[in-house]
């Protein structure tokens, strides 16, 4: 490996070394502290998030464990580093990064201090030679895909595309750099065969059933097309790529599985890759029982659907802001305005609104945008209380996405809001339950029929229905909307404390969110805190500029009389602190 002077140099190939600037070796005792610099090396611009470094290095330890470990390890590597012209570790808020300028690495790292220079040949050598954690499954796992990846990229991936089982098809065949018919534009995602790595063949059809039951659950969102199965399972990441499976498979997001045991039964590792760059985007481990009953499995795929559609669904809006303003095809306008639309400011709903009047103007007809336009117009009527009396062309929009696609779970969903909030609450829950039908693991379904619940009058049957869609898209925009729902309901059956703590949790996400505030001081004046709901009534005021108690009569409860109860809460803590006043 040839360096720079006045730089270190580490060896990631064959046994670790580490080199001092003046060229001496510099002794790492600490297995994690070299699994680390692994870590931060192989991250794009040498960066990663402590979760992820805890996650990988002591993910076996509570939280509070892994956090300390981290910070001894970072703290040690320091003063290993002590000789640097400049910093090489930097640890800021929830992330940490190397100094790549100053380091020079026997493999192609970009930004590294040798990053133009030709390395020593490596493809023989094995990527952290002796190297291993046991326990700490995640590292293991990070380490047998990055000597994976490393084996590929010394013999070279076309070489490994002519051994794969499928080749890919002639181009005069077949020309598959133009997308197949109605993926035009849209991210396809394609579910390669997971992996039985038990040990147990006997276990391979539960892991082969799992990947099938997953493309099921996938056909199921409308917006995302799903690569079939007979094509998809053909595909061998072991011996191909992900950029070239991409390509074979006109995807460009793929989503790998491994099934592996557990003391308690089994453990299945989720990946989705971004086939257009081979980056992870997202990986997660799920807990299944041994007996891998029908019901187990899915209750894990329901969640595993709702997280891989929101967890493209963000890519692809990532993607669109990142393109030219001048870019205005219809897929474009509708990630740029789903963007947008989850900044929740006024300037950024008006722009994504004005994105969709766009794309419908082009495409008036077309399912995605008239579902997406439907969803920005039901939020806007939400954030704006507009009168229900002024609701129709909502109605009418939603109705027409519905109408394009009946097979949509969204549509029906967007139109049973849209009944909801003109108190058409019979055919508003039969919409929702339909929407549920269509796609069980829609979380904007489930929430939609939770606030339908208890809007009539039924909050314990809403707690279900709203934490369901909770445990489906813990991570959703707007999901601070869904626990001021699960508040309220808790409040209307009297379980204060319950109230207060879902109350505090929606604020943490939405400061400013009115509903919220509301039950936090109903929650406290009716648990007899008259000194925590006065405050609470005051920030309430101080937070959301512009409420009044119309507002609160805006809320479309089957029975005025909640409106009344939560107007009555409001006001008694007011005027207790108006009478506490000297």
């Amino acid at each position: 490996m040839t360096a720079r002077s006045g730089v270190y140099s580490v060896r990631l190939m064959g046994a670790f070394r580490l080199q001092g600037i003046d060229g001496h070796r510099v002794e790492v005792a600490s297995k994690k502290a070299i699994g680390l610099i692994a870590l931060l090396a192989t991250g794009r611009d040498g960066e990663r998030t402590r979760q992820f470094l805890q996650d990988k290095l002591w993910g076996s330890r509570e939280s509070v464990q892994s956090q300390t470990s981290l910070r001894r390890e970072l703290s040690n590597l320091r003063r290993l580093f002590a000789d640097a012209a400049e910093p090489l570790l930097f640890a800021e808020g929830t992330r940490v990064s190397l100094n790549l300028r100053a380091i020079a690495f026997d493999i192609p790292i970009p930004g590294a201090a040798n990053e133009n220079d030709p390395s020593e040949p490596w493809g023989a050598a094995e990527f952290l030679e002796g190297l291993d954690l046991p326990g700490e499954e995640g590292f293991e796992e990070w380490l047998r895909e990055q000597r994976a990846l490393i084996h590929a990229q010394a013999e070279g991936w076309e070489a490994l595309a002519r051994k794969a089982a499928t080749p890919p098809l002639p181009a005069h065949l077949v020309d598959l750099s133009m997308p197949a018919p109605g993926f035009e534009g849209r991210p396809a995602v394609a579910v390669l065969k997971f992996q039985n790595q038990t040990g147990d063949s006997a276990v391979d059809i539960a892991a082969e059933g799992i990947s099938e039951d997953l493309i099921d659950q996938l056909s199921r969102l409308r917006w995302l097309p799903v690569i079939a199965r007979s094509s998809s399972f053909g595909q061998d990441p072991s011996k191909v790529d992900a950029k070239q499976i991409g390509t074979n498979l006109g995807a460009r997001y793929l989503v790998e599985g491994r099934l592996r045991t557990a003391p308690s039964g089994f453990v299945l590792s989720v990946s989705t890759i971004d086939a257009t760059n081979g980056k992870v985007i997202w990986s997660e481990k799920f807990a299944l029982p041994e007996s891998l009953s029908n019901e187990s499995l899915s209750t894990v795929l329901g969640g595993l659907t709702a997280v891989l559609d929101t967890r493209i669904d963000h890519a692809e809006q990532s993607r669109a802001a990142s393109r030219p303003a001048t870019s205005r095809d219809v897929n474009t306008l509708i990630w740029r305005g789903r963007w947008h639309l989850n900044q929740m400011t006024s300037k950024d709903s008006r722009i994504a609104r004005e994105l969709f009047d766009e794309a419908l103007q082009l495409e008036p007809d077309n399912p995605e945008v008239l579902v997406q336009a439907a969803w920005t117009m039901g939020w806007n009527i939400w954030a704006q209380r507009i009168s229900p009396e002024d609701m129709g062309f909502w109605s009418r929009l939603a109705r027409r996405a519905m109408q394009a696609d009946p097979e949509d779970g969204r549509a029906h969903a967007i139109l049973g809001a849209a009944e909801m909030f003109q108190r058409n609450n019979a055919p508003a829950l039969r919409l929702f339950r339909r929407a549920i039908e269509l796609n069980p693991s829609l979380p904007q379904a489930h929430a939609f029929l939770g606030s339908g619940l208890y809007l009539a009058g039924r909050p314990e049957d809403a707690m279900a229905s709203l934490t369901t869609s909770l445990r489906l898209n813990p991570n959703d925009p707007f999901a601070f909307h869904t626990l001021g729902d699960l508040a309220a309901a808790h409040c209307m059956t009297g379980k204060w404390t319950e109230a207060i703590d879902l109350a505090q949790q929606s604020l943490i996400r939405r400061p400013g969110y009115w509903m919220a505030h509301l039950v936090m001081v109903n929650a406290l004046v009716r648990s007899g805190e008259a000194d925590g709901a006065t405050g609470a009534a005051r920030e309430m005021m101080g937070q959301c500029r512009g409420f009044t108690e119309a507002d609160i009569d805006w809320l479309p409860f089957v029975d005025a009389g909640w409106n009344a109860f939560f107007k009555d809460g409001l006001r008694l803590a007011l005027d207790q602190g108006a009478a506490g006043t000297p």
